[in-house]
């Protein structure tokens, strides 16, 4: 669950639509790691968000995109972090993201036709016991295994998140039911 905080409205643009519209959420159930009054701000690239919303509790199902990924070194986290180029004073845009993987949709790796690797995979990764958020990228390396610290990630596996676009998916008012952002 998320608190919706603000809402900007995005650029005018000569067609008279307003673009890339952009989100400030603070997470309620993120993880043990994300800071108490941790906010993001995050682009609604698809026009999923009701602008009429701001100040309710919403579940937002989230997408990261475009990541890099690798194995954490313990102490094992979760939840969301500062990354080094932001401060935690202000909203997060590139947030380093912790969490366990809870599902491999797709592990698809390229060897034969480049002098490289490529993996392009889609994972669900959870955060806590009632938050997950989906994630869709896709790397290159002269070994995935050396970039990455396994061959393969497997469902119980700790990773850590870096550089992501974070697209939302979705925003629902309704939070019975418990936080799943895969929507992949």
């Amino acid at each position: 669950m998320f608190r919706y905080d603000q809402f900007s409205p995005g650029a005018l643009h000569e067609d008279g639509r307003r673009y890339l519209p952009q989100i400030v959420v603070t997470p309620l159930d993120a993880g043990t790691d994300t800071a108490v009054g941790t906010r993001l701000w995050l682009v609604d690239r698809h026009h999923r968000v009701d602008p009429t919303l701001v100040g309710q509790i919403i579940n937002v199902r989230l997408l990261c995109a475009l990541s890099s990924i690798r194995m954490q070194v313990p102490p094992l986290r979760a939840g969301f972090i500062t990354s080094p180029s932001e401060t935690a004073t202000t909203p997060l845009s590139e947030p380093v993201i912790y969490g366990q993987v809870a599902d491999v949709l797709t592990w698809e790796v390229q060897r034969e036709h480049l002098p490289f690797e490529t993996l392009y995979t889609e994972l669900v990764i959870r955060l806590s016991e009632r938050a997950t958020i989906g994630l869709r990228t896709t790397l290159s390396a002269p070994r995935i295994a050396d970039l990455i610290g396994c061959t393969e990630l497997l469902a119980g596996h700790w990773i850590e998140i870096q550089r992501s676009r974070i697209d939302i998916l979705a925003l629902e008012t309704d939070c019975t039911e418990p936080v799943q952002s895969t929507g992949l």
